[in-house]
């Protein structure tokens, strides 16, 4: 599948998803009527569908996080967020690490290192790109897993990284779904996500730099 064909996919199942759910999401006693009429089942196959999206990003996270907001409260919304995004996070890394055999993993690890990818240096770089809301947290999972990132370095720094990122796409999340009634709070939060970015890319600029002048020093 080519990246244009994901990207309609992707396209077409979030359109898909908010003329379904809008009519409801817009009253945030409609959404939650929807999933206590599911019970426990409901909370585990929300569990499972916002993991799920950490190994096949199909669905825009922040749309998933908005809608536990508006199911649940945005305290335990969020958590849920949280829970299920670091379920498939790991699972990914899990899968990755264990499925994948270790002559080409350690090729796959030169071959990131030559493309400047800073994943595989540990903590830092997987904490900051976790605090990059157009960072694929899918990817992510997959290079930390083919690196030799210890599952404890890895669960922590995406932990550390996510709870705030999650924060924001929660918060984005609830005010799409209500962006009739308050334009502005999307906006803003939108605003704020956007600012985040020069200051990785500056990161980025600066660890390139480091890396050039050792190679050659």
């Amino acid at each position: 599948m080519t990246s244009k064909v994901r990207s309609l996919l992707t396209l077409s199942i979030s359109i898909a998803l908010m003329l379904w759910l809008y009519p409801k999401a817009s009253q945030p006693e409609g959404i939650r009527e929807l999933l206590q009429t599911w019970g426990t089942a409901g909370v585990v196959l929300d569990l499972l569908i916002l993991a799920l999206q950490m190994l096949f990003p199909i669905i825009p996270f922040p749309l998933l996080a908005g809608i536990n907001a508006l199911a649940f409260g945005w305290p335990l919304g969020f958590l849920f967020a949280l829970s299920g995004s670091m379920l498939g996070s790991s699972l990914g890394f899990w899968l990755t690490r264990n499925l994948t055999p270790q002559r080409f993993r350690t090729r796959l690890s030169i071959w990131f290192q030559s493309r400047g990818t800073t994943i595989q240096e540990g903590f830092i770089p997987v904490f900051l790109a976790r605090l990059v809301p157009f960072v694929p947290a899918a990817a992510v999972n997959y290079l930390a897993g083919l690196s030799s990132v210890r599952f404890a370095t890895f669960f922590w720094a995406s932990l550390l990284g996510k709870i705030p990122i999650i924060a924001w796409e929660t918060t984005l999340g609830q005010n799409v779904w209500q962006i009739s009634s308050h334009p502005w709070r999307f906006l803003l939060t939108l605003s704020a996500g956007l600012a985040v970015l020069p200051a990785y890319l500056y990161y980025q600029k600066i660890r390139s730099r480091k890396r050039t002048q050792a190679k050659y020093s």
